[in-house]
């Protein structure tokens, strides 16, 4: 049986390391351990496995998965590694590398994420996720660790060409540059991005201390052995001349060490294949630099709609961010003609927004419509409104779901979407079911059992026909349920102004969300609010503040005023009925929330 370990340190001179150094599997066959084949196709070095080996590095490693069925990698790697030239790529979010058996270098940082929101990443190392021991031969990780001083061996390569090899280089154990922050709360990133009203992290305590998360930590130049990328110069007996590489990084005490084998970014060049027929979408944030970590929001990071002007197609596709910071998805439009392209996030220390792009499609349809939306036209979904719907009026449209329909499960972390547009796109209202919890803070849909009926809030800022898609999720398959709405005229209601009293604190209530999102109060002592909604269209119909037990409805026009009592440090949340926009109450000072 041969193992990674010992596999590992066979050294042999070569011009061309990356050509030779694979552990191969000892038969052919895709199910076969270790690496099935090499081979150089012009500037590249193709590595071809299923993900498998009798030998695992730990935590550092992604095991293979039971019952993931057959697979099959294929890792291309350049045979003369550059360095880049201009930003630096991210990590892809499932490998950044593959060691020498053939098994994926797991981007084990991009994983997990706290609440499922992709702001507070988990290290699964620190955590003890799987443990430091393979389930063949134990002590692998610890072995590499204590290693010697004659150096490390080479233990696989980085997608952007450069060696990976274990801790150990020149006499020294690689230590890493990469330092913990001095927190007591987690509202901002190691860049200074101070986080919007929900996407803190927990407090660091027990239960999350120092170093659970990736965010946990900064880069402090000089303060280790290892650049940003957790590598540098090096001569090894691979390369005698010289070349960059990365090194399983450790901290004072010999352990593995934050970020292990590669930080969030490639030194060398990498750019991965690209496919015709894709939407992109760049999301430039503070400082210019663009966003790659949004929030997922009902399960995805950024949703997308794709509608025709005339209305006769839809299309709704989550877009993933890419290497370069780039979001991207695949979709062929239905037909030639004029679309509007929305793009729907929410940015790290930023409310929800959403951009809309116009596109023209040239030529014939396309044969197959990737994304598009599968209408169907009754599959037992009605809508039930029996009395007239006014344009600046709030509505609740009521779907009602027949017992014929088998299979209904949560799409999106919801029983339902609805989307909404108006004659010639003049307008458009994305809506999910009334729940009363701000975003973040959903049932759990999966232990209850489905709605008779789903309850969504509207408000049209237009007369005019409009066309709404009822989106569902039927076993496998998502179809969309199409119905035209018409909206009357405006009846020139104007919601009722509450009288605030004098240093009451003003919230705004805009298509844009809450305005500010976030106050400051001090703790102990009672606040109070006066929430003004705008006549614009918005799904501002009631504010919750679920923590409380409190609820209140706000007509357009209108203004209310909500008296919390005194509160102990910490954060009050609150949110519209449907979880599309959301805030908070911070509470300074004082005791804090036991």
């Amino acid at each position: 049986m041969r193992v990674l370990a010992a596999a590992l340190l066979v050294s042999t001179l070569g011009a061309q390391p990356v050509r030779e150094r694979w552990i191969r599997a000892k038969a052919p066959g895709e199910a076969q351990p270790d690496v099935h084949s090499v081979e150089v196709t012009g500037e590249e070095v193709v590595v071809r496995s299923a993900g498998i080996s009798l030998a695992w590095l730990g935590p550092l490693a992604q095991p293979a998965q039971p019952g993931a069925g057959r697979q099959q990698y294929t890792f291309r790697l350049p045979l003369r590694p550059r360095p880049a030239a201009g930003g630096h790529a991210h990590l892809p979010t499932a490998y950044a590398g593959v060691f020498l058996n053939g098994v994926p270098m797991p981007n084990r940082l991009a994983a997990l994420s706290y609440r499922g929101q992709n702001l507070w990443h988990f290290d699964p190392v620190a955590r003890g996720a799987g443990g430091t021991h393979g389930a063949v031969r134990p002590g692998m990780l610890e072995a590499l660790l204590a290693g010697g001083r004659g150096g490390s061996p080479l233990i696989g390569y980085a997608l952007d060409g450069y060696p990976v090899y274990g801790p150990w280089w020149g006499g020294t154990r690689m230590r890493s540059s990469y330092q913990l922050r001095k927190l007591a709360t987690r509202e901002s990133w190691p860049d200074g991005t101070r986080l919007a009203p929900g996407q803190a992290g927990p407090p660091v305590g027990a239960e999350y201390p120092l170093g659970s998360f990736a965010e946990d930590y900064e880069y402090v130049a000089g303060s280790g052995d290892l650049d940003e990328y957790n590598g540098r110069m090096a001569k090894t007996a691979e390369y005698p001349e010289g070349t960059y590489a990365y090194f399983l990084s450790t901290n004072g005490e010999g352990r593995a060490a934050f970020p292990y084998l590669l930080a969030h970014e490639f030194y060398g060049e990498y750019r991965a294949p690209r496919a015709e027929g894709v939407l992109r979408f760049r999301v430039t944030g503070a400082r210019g630099k663009l966003e790659r970590h949004l929030e997922f929001v009902h399960e995805k990071p950024m949703h997308v709609l794709v509608i025709s002007h005339d209305r006769r197609s839809f299309a709704h596709v989550h877009p993933e961010v890419n290497e370069e910071g780039v979001w991207e998805v695949s979709y062929a439009f239905p037909h030639a003609g004029r679309f509007r392209v929305y793009a729907e996030y929410t940015p790290p220390g930023g409310n929800a927004r959403r951009e809309q792009y116009d596109v023209t499609a040239p030529g014939a349809a396309a044969k197959a419509a990737t994304g598009r939306a599968e209408e169907v036209e009754n599959p037992g979904v009605t809508l039930e409104q029996r009395w007239a719907v006014r344009a600046g009026e709030d509505v609740e449209l009521v779907f009602r779901v027949g017992e014929g329909i088998r299979g209904w499960r949560p799409y999106l972390g919801e029983w339902a979407h609805v989307v909404m547009a108006g004659e010639g796109l003049a307008s458009l209202f994305h809506a999910h079911p009334l729940d009363g919890l701000p975003a973040g803070e959903g049932h759990d849909h999966t232990r209850t059992p489905p709605p008779e009926r789903v309850r969504v809030g509207a408000n049209f800022a237009a007369a005019g026909r409009y066309k709404l898609w009822f989106q569902m999720r039927l076993g496998e398959r998502v179809v969309t349920v199409p119905f035209w709405l018409r909206v009357e005229g405006a009846a020139g209601k104007r919601g009722k102004e509450e009288e605030a009293p004098a240093g009451a604190v003003r919230v705004r209530i805009t298509a844009q969300g809450y305005e500010p999102a976030r106050v400051e109060v001090p703790a102990g002592r009672p606040v109070v609010l006066a929430i003004t909604r705008t006549t614009e269209g918005n799904c501002g119909g009631r504010i919750v503040f679920p923590g409380l037990g409190m609820e209140r409805a706000i007509a357009p026009g209108g203004t209310v005023v909500v008296r919390l009592p005194a509160q102990p440090r910490g954060e009050v949340r609150f949110g519209c009925g449907m979880g599309m926009y959301r805030g908070s109450v911070v509470v300074v000072g004082g005791a804090g929330i036991e």
